[in-house]
């Protein structure tokens, strides 16, 4: 009697090959349209099966057709959105922080915008004897906190003087908002903030932003202390060791560099 052979591992294998192929394929589209000629070839599949695939995602709205080839579909961007609105920012920063806050030995907070505000969301206390006494939960005026201004630097000029001119009350000198605007194009320029606190508490900061899928600024990081701590022998380092964090997370909440 013939044994009778059981075929589905094989189905299995070959079903996960194209899944992976179409994956692949999505991954490279995610840089801009591609045609489906210049996928075979850079992925080392036939033209072929290049073009099954990806007329089979154009049907179920994960690519659409462009001048320049496919690009992403409509399911696709629905997806990106759905899954940003769901992200839980603190849940997914809060062991980068540990490690930073370990690292450094540093107070670490991370925040976000709600308009013309910056929210602490969440604190890594730190080692420091003398602690920063902002508490998650506390929100400031965005434009005088080094963490606000982390969540700024995509902001326009024109947006820095009105905030600026808000959390004064609007009595600030023309000269006053001129300095403050060429130290937001200095902090732009450095993509961090080295912030020192004009309320009389001796806190400084450096904040650096954090980017999602969309490549928008979402939340912000940041180190503070009190300014004896925080010293300019220091700066380098610890500009290194935080940027190097904001970067993690931010590739933890789906940012991609742009390529090239």
């Amino acid at each position: 009697m013939t044994a009778l052979r059981d075929d589905k591992p094989e189905v299995e294998v070959k079903g996960t090959q194209t899944l992976m192929r179409a994956l692949d394929i999505m991954d490279e589209v995610i840089g801009g349209p591609i045609r489906a000629a210049d996928l075979a070839r850079k992925l080392g599949m036939s033209k072929t099966t290049a073009h099954r695939l990806v007329q089979a995602l154009k049907s179920r709205g994960y690519l659409s057709v462009t001048a320049e080839g496919f690009g992403l579909g409509p399911k696709l961007l629905e997806l990106g959105v759905m899954a940003t609105e769901q992200i839980d920012y603190v849940r997914v920063a809060r062991p980068f922080m540990e490690r930073l806050s370990d690292r450094t030995g540093f107070c670490v907070f991370v925040g976000k915008r709600e308009g013309d505000w910056s929210r602490h969301l969440d604190r890594v206390t730190g080692r420091q004897r003398l602690r920063v006494a902002t508490a998650p939960g506390d929100r400031r005026p965005i434009a005088e906190t080094g963490l606000g201004k982390a969540l700024l630097l995509d902001e326009d000029e024109t947006v820095w003087e009105e905030l600026y001119r808000d959390a004064n009350g609007g009595k600030v000198s023309a000269k006053a908002v001129k300095a403050y605007v060429a130290l937001m194009r200095e902090h732009k320029a450095r993509g961090y903030v080295l912030h020192d606190s004009e309320l009389g508490d001796g806190v400084r900061s450096l904040a650096v932003p954090i980017r999602d899928a969309r490549r928008q600024i979402c939340i912000a990081i940041s180190i503070a202390s009190a300014a004896h701590y925080l010293t300019d022998d220091i700066v380098d380092t610890l500009v290194a060791a935080i940027v190097a964090t904001a970067g993690e997370i931010s590739e933890a909440v789906g940012y991609r560099a742009p390529r090239g």
